[in-house]
């Protein structure tokens, strides 16, 4: 681990101080339990302290997964057949989600979620790709779990010794910033 001044500051007089260590793990959001060194657990809204320069993707406290847990048809479309893992767009934040579509008369009449996605909200409006792209499914319930990297900001050039502004739940990525450069305090 990279060396840091601890004794003096906020860092040092009033949040005992856990090395980060192992590396990144992508799936589904990489996290480290302070206090414990566990990999698979949570930082629980922890400061964290960077050595080195580069850039961190964090997730934020209160971020929830928000996978689709239901939808229903609001628009059949047109021109569409039979599918399997067919992509959805959305203009709300939710990405991911993938439906198996039934089709009767190139017209969508049953949909079955594939991949649920994350951070979709319920009543956000999805279309389904393919056929005449007009066909549109509206999410009725959501998943609420633990988040995954997609739902993760990043801070881009962050200096070697700062702190980062924001309380933190999970790290998903770090570029030129090593597990060892990043101090975890709670």
């Amino acid at each position: 681990m990279s060396k840091f001044i601890t004794n003096d500051g906020i860092v040092g007089k009033a949040m005992p101080l856990t090395g980060l260590v192992g590396a990144p793990n992508p799936l589904p959001a990489w996290v480290f339990e302070n206090q414990t060194g566990t990999l698979g657990t949570f930082l629980n809204s922890s400061v964290l302290y960077v050595g080195v320069s580069g850039d961190v993707s964090v997730i934020l406290p209160g971020t929830n997964l928000s996978s689709v847990k239901a939808l229903s048809i609001t628009n059949g479309g047109s021109g569409y057949s039979n599918g399997t893992g067919v992509a959805t767009t959305t203009s709300g934040d939710g990405l991911g989600l993938t439906v198996n579509t039934t089709v009767t008369s190139n017209v969508i009449t049953a949909v079955a979620i594939n991949a649920a996605g994350s951070g979709y909200n319920v009543n956000d409006i999805v279309t389904v790709s393919g056929g005449g792209g007009n066909a549109t499914l509206q999410i009725t319930a959501v998943n609420d779990g633990v988040p995954v990297a997609a739902q993760a900001i990043t801070f881009k050039n962050v200096p070697a010794g700062s702190i980062l502004p924001v309380a933190v739940d999970y790290v998903t990525a770090l570029n030129t910033v090593g597990a060892g450069d990043i101090i975890v305090c709670k």
